[in-house]
């Protein structure tokens, strides 16, 4: 089906991913702004990503500016015979800072988190407050890292970010690729990203999406039209490494 309308404006397309598996998401380590080496598995998950992917055609792409990202893109892109595709890095995109909890084990630092807000576990927050808890954890470790609660001599510009900042520079990257898009008559974009960012876009586009499912690779397709996004289909699919693993 063609991205031209019949009144002649058109709608971008676009695949926003979570990027491939890292040695961080095996050990349970808070990640961020923080780059860590892509597992084995990892490059597998990439290979079956980008085969899944075949048949459509990428106008563009764009990643974060971490190696998690370009590389998920990068080889999604070669994968799926779209290997002419420049990836544009936009530090936007990049995953949400946890500031001085960067590096700490992510059980324990989601369990402060909960502490801090009153509750027990993790688990007893999700229950209470439902899609919600994802943004609100974020918030109470920008909370605790402006405590200080590490310790830690860092900068006030590296400290954890609240979610309000991560929506804005989402939605302000990916509004200005779809832009671009229109303005080039661009159809196809491929975006990569991190999971905790794409969920708070996601609340930020649809306060009643599903922000449960984003594991390494899962995808969640958007339209922009007359300057606006909308979630087409499932959020968080894994659909097309899905496909991938079985060609």
């Amino acid at each position: 089906m063609s991205n031209q309308q019949t009144d002649g404006t058109e709608t971008v397309t676009i695949y926003l991913a979570r990027h491939t598996q890292t040695t961080s998401n095996v050990m349970d380590i808070m990640q961020g702004w923080s780059d860590f080496p892509i597992t084995e598995e990892g490059y597998e998950i990439i290979r079956n990503f980008g085969r899944g992917l075949r048949g459509i055609k990428f106008d563009a792409a764009y990643a974060g500016n971490l190696s998690r990202h370009y590389a998920t893109a990068r080889g999604a892109l070669d994968e799926s015979g779209n290997e002419d595709v420049e990836i544009h890095v936009d530090p936007d995109l990049r995953e949400a800072n946890f500031g001085s909890f960067e590096g700490r084990n992510a059980t324990d630092t989601f369990k402060a988190a909960a502490v801090h807000m009153g509750y027990k576990t993790q688990e007893a927050v999700f229950a209470d407050r439902g899609m919600k808890a994802h943004l609100d954890l974020q918030d109470a470790i920008a909370q605790l890292d402006q405590l200080d609660l590490c310790s830690s001599p860092i900068d006030q510009s590296v400290r954890a970010e609240f979610s309000t900042q991560i929506q804005d520079r989402m939605t302000r990257a990916l509004t200005k690729i779809a832009d671009t898009a229109v303005e080039k008559h661009q159809h196809n974009v491929l975006v990569v990203s991190s999971g905790h960012s794409i969920r708070e876009f996601l609340w930020a586009t649809d306060h009643d999406a599903d922000l449960t499912n984003q594991e390494n690779t899962a995808t969640t397709k958007l339209t922009y039209r007359n300057g606006s996004f909308s979630i087409v289909g499932p959020t968080g699919s894994l659909e097309y490494r899905e496909r991938g693993a079985r060609l």
